[in-house]
């Protein structure tokens, strides 16, 4: 039986879908933008689609090499669509997420039962870290969609579309999203008990050459065009700093311990933790080796990193779901929707008015109808405001430098140390501060 009568392929990936916009759509545009990272895509987005320049990202009148072009294409074609709004920038993540949903389906049905394909895919979609991804203009919804629909169409023996997927992963993240899913298939493929030189033998037949110049054309232009662009900036900034550096822990970001993603995958799998507990030991069950190996292989890489973000974890999640599936009924899919309903409407009402009180929201309303010539960052950055003035808005270190009657935004900590008059127009709070906009009254 399905989730609410017979099975039917079509009706489960009919409600799948139905299910998906209310879990990884609806309400995306509760909470506006936020700063610094869905800001500054969604900048670099609208800069492509008022500019016509596709192949050299910008955010506030400088390069942004941090990320490869996917997703700023997806979500300026979205504003093309749907127009500028929190909707749109967000869509794109919420149609890869649904996505990966429906590749969780196939990877499930094609490589674990026919029985628990569904549930599979609906464990992926109830997995509170998707709820939070699927809602932000950031690219790693898209790379997992291409990343785990690479994985299924190699596993299937289909390399011109699996090449395909990887080189649009690729265009979406840079390198993880070739290599890593590449040890995936490898990984998985091995563990279904194939032999290593079997396994090894079989992985380099992929390797076909039309799949791997498919993956070199579409994967590899924008990289090139940008390399005779702009030079060795762009190769040093994103291949040695954003995934080398930032791996090792020399950049110095984001470095957390090697456990960080145990409480992670356990806070996204909150809905399943009572089942995990009672049926801990069908979790090792050979049949979901092969998920199992995907699940631990992601796990160990990214705890190995210096550098960890939450959201490198997505990947293991449709591997993740795989295992889970084994270990769950419907009836119990059917009680966790009803959790993950109720939850999620909690979430989504919270964040609605949490965007009540926040300073992004004020301080755009009051800069549109002001529209002044002089204005500034003090101290901080909030790259949503420059997003939704669609204008660059620089630094400056010294007040007593800028113009009498110079907007700035500013953080209510910094307060304290301006030494020039001023007076506070807007106040409100932000993530991870609380923000001002004030207005430079000048000396006299």
């Amino acid at each position: 039986m399905g989730l609410f009568g017979k099975k039917s392929p079509y009706g489960e990936l009919i409600l799948l879908t139905l299910l998906g916009f209310y879990f990884f759509v609806f309400g995306n545009w509760f909470l506006a933008i936020t700063s610094p990272d869905e800001g500054k895509n969604s900048y670099a987005a609208l800069h492509m689609l008022t500019t016509g320049d596709w192949i050299i990202p910008y955010y506030n009148c400088h390069y942004r090499f941090e990320k490869p072009p996917l997703l700023y294409w997806l979500m300026a074609l979205s504003f093309k669509i749907f127009g500028i709004n929190e909707f749109a920038a967000r869509l794109p993540s919420g149609l890869a997420a649904l996505g990966t949903s429906i590749t969780t389906y196939f990877l499930v049905r094609d490589f674990l039962s026919r029985e628990k394909a569904f549930v599979g895919a609906s464990v992926f979609l109830l997995l509170l870290h998707t709820w939070v991804e699927s809602r932000a203009a950031v690219p790693e919804m898209v790379l997992v969609f291409f990343s785990t629909l690479g994985v299924y169409l190699l596993l299937k023996e289909k390399p011109l579309w699996g090449w395909l997927s990887l080189a649009l992963a690729f265009l979406a993240k840079g390198p993880v999203g070739v290599v890593l899913p590449l040890a995936v298939v490898f990984i998985f493929r091995l563990l279904k008990g194939e032999g290593f030189i079997p396994t090894l033998r079989w992985f380099l037949k992929l390797f076909n050459p039309l799949g791997v110049l498919l993956f070199i054309l579409v994967g590899g232009f924008w990289y090139l065009l940008v390399l005779y662009k702009v030079g060795w900036e762009f190769f040093y900034k994103f291949f040695i700093l954003e995934n080398i550096a930032r791996f090792t822990g020399k950049l110095h970001r984001h470095l957390y311990p090697f456990w960080y993603y145990i409480p992670v995958v356990l806070a996204a799998s909150l809905l399943f933790l009572p089942a995990v507990l009672l049926n801990f030991k069908k979790l090792f069950s050979k049949r979901v080796a092969p998920f199992g190996g995907w699940f631990l292989f992601v796990f160990l890489f990214y705890s190995a990193s210096k550098g960890k973000l939450h959201h490198y974890m997505l990947f293991a999640y449709p591997a993740l779901a795989g295992v889970l599936s084994n270990i769950l009924s419907i009836r119990y899919i059917r009680n966790a929707y009803i959790a993950g309903f109720l939850l999620l409407s909690l979430l989504l009402g919270f964040a609605y008015y949490y965007n009540t009180e926040r300073f992004v929201p004020k301080a755009v309303s009051y800069l549109k109808g002001e529209n002044p010539k002089h204005l500034y960052f003090y101290g901080i950055e909030d790259s949503a405001i420059v997003f939704y003035l669609n204008r660059c808005i620089p630094q400056i270190k010294d007040l007593s430098e800028a113009p009498k009657g110079s907007y700035v935004i500013t953080s209510a900590g910094d307060l304290k140390g301006i030494k020039v008059p001023y007076e506070v127009l807007v106040r409100g709070k932000e993530l991870k501060r609380k923000e001002v906009l004030i207005r430079l009254r000048g000396n006299d």
